[in-house]
């Protein structure tokens, strides 16, 4: 009979390593954070001990090794770096504003104010009872960049809540509260009107505040430069609260 060889068969068994828990996790991130100062504090260790050894030597030749630098930070400091980090929080000092234009009529006015509105950072725009038609003016296509939003009257204005909630309704006209005495409101909608017929007294009724303009001799002004006075004054205001003065 033929001779048969016998075979030998190893067989290992693993054991499946089980994930880590949240506490191994914690302890590993203290392993590693505590080999990064120990490592640090060894590395400035060495480097004193070599600039000790060759400090005979520096004054005669140019010593060539590297040297580590440790930056050690003032709570101050670290209280301040720590302050311009993001952190997902948005400010809330300066709120928003938008402008109402009643019966706009002059493109030109109304393109003169979108402009202005977009520099003195308007966040929406409205147009009562007319359409904005596109105006050599308005250089900086300001449509394109803010919402405009075109209302039929003041009762689709009012009632079709196209008014941002929790925005003040301020009112621009003659017998308001002087300017250079009125707080803005965080959140507003100046509310300007036609330069010939004014603000009608039922949109001064919906109004929460009115404010006027002063002047030294006539007190009528261009819609465009009555809307650029207000927004320019809010703009002042508001960096000085913000500085705390």
């Amino acid at each position: 009979p033929a001779s048969s060889s016998s075979r030998r068969i190893d067989i290992k068994l693993f054991c499946r390593p089980k994930p880590p828990s949240r506490t191994d996790s914690i302890q590993s991130m203290n392993d590693v954070l505590d080999s990064i100062t120990a490592e640090t504090i060894k590395t400035a260790t060495a480097s004193t001990k070599t600039q000790n050894g060759k400090s005979s030597s520096s004054s005669s030749s140019p010593s060539t090794s590297p040297t580590t630098t440790i930056i050690e930070h003032t709570s101050d400091a670290l209280q301040s770096i720590s302050s311009s980090t993001p952190t997902g929080k948005l400010s809330n000092a300066r709120g928003y504003f938008g402008i109402a234009i009643l019966q706009p009529k002059t493109s030109e006015n109304i393109g003169t104010l979108l402009r202005s509105s977009y520099q003195l950072g308007a966040s929406i725009l409205y147009t009562i009872g007319g359409r904005y038609k596109s105006s050599s003016a308005d250089t900086l296509n300001v449509p394109a960049h803010i919402p405009l939003v075109e209302c039929n009257d003041w009762n689709a204005f009012a009632e079709q809540a196209s008014c941002p909630k929790g925005a003040v309704w301020v009112c621009i006209e003659m017998g308001g509260v002087p300017l250079s005495e009125y707080v803005h409101p965080r959140n507003a909608v100046y509310v300007l009107g036609s330069e010939d017929h004014g603000v009608p007294r039922s949109v001064l009724r919906g109004c929460r505040e009115i404010v006027s303009l002063e002047s030294e001799l006539y007190g009528s002004y261009n819609v465009a430069v009555a809307g650029s006075i207000v927004m320019y004054d809010r703009l002042v205001k508001r960096r000085k609260m913000e500085d705390g003065d």
